[in-house]
């Protein structure tokens, strides 16, 4: 379990990182550096086919010399709509809403817990990205927590929204990030033996 936890904190900052932040951000230099290497995927110390490994590096490869911004911008920001909105209360509400009432639970639990983090955008606590730097702080800080807050809160709805954003067209990297994150998502819930309840998507 101990390295789980450890992984969790590894690849959750890193995947968090990268549905986070834009990728002209200096904080991605090092994980953009990280995909360019040919070997990162057999460095990645989960357990997947090899035909997903081979979709989700041609993916990833195929895209570090587009324009990641481009990719960001449409996926994320808009104008337009969003092929796949990264927060979680977009699918759990009835209304497709942000700030729905399972962002209100997940505030509940970190309040409970008096968990506080400071997001450097104006950002909803269910975004993609920064549910997976939470995963990281808790198996680094509150491992007891880790169980509850993926249960409860972020595997409840994480692998649909990858699913739409894996169909997302023309966004190679996100959708090779997509992939790559549910294959991690699926190995921490195995390792962790985390039943996640059912739950009714709206979008």
């Amino acid at each position: 379990m101990q390295n789980t936890f450890q992984q969790i904190s590894l690849y959750g900052r890193l995947l968090g990182a990268a549905f986070y932040y834009e990728p002209s951000d200096s904080c991605l230099a090092s994980i953009l550096d990280f995909f360019r290497q040919s070997t990162w995927a057999q460095e990645w110390e989960i357990e997947w086919d090899e035909k997903t490994r081979e979709k989700t590096t041609a993916l990833i490869a195929q895209s570090l010399n587009q324009d990641l911004n481009d990719q960001y911008q449409r996926l994320f920001i808009g104008p337009n709509e969003l092929p796949a909105p990264p927060w979680g209360s977009v699918y759990l509400d009835p209304e497709c809403v942000i700030f729905g009432n399972s962002l209100l639970a997940l505030r509940d639990f970190l309040r409970h817990h008096q968990i506080s983090f400071q997001a450097e955008q104006d950002e909803p606590e269910d975004h993609i990205g920064l549910m997976l730097m939470l995963a990281a702080y808790l198996a680094e800080n509150r491992p007891h927590l880790v169980v509850e807050f993926l249960r409860e809160h972020f595997l409840t709805w994480a692998n649909h929204f990858l699913t739409q954003l894996a169909n997302a067209e023309n966004t190679p990297f996100y959708q090779g990030l997509a992939l790559l994150t549910a294959q991690t998502l699926q190995q921490w819930q195995a390792n962790l033996h985390i039943d996640v309840p059912n739950v009714r998507f709206y979008r």
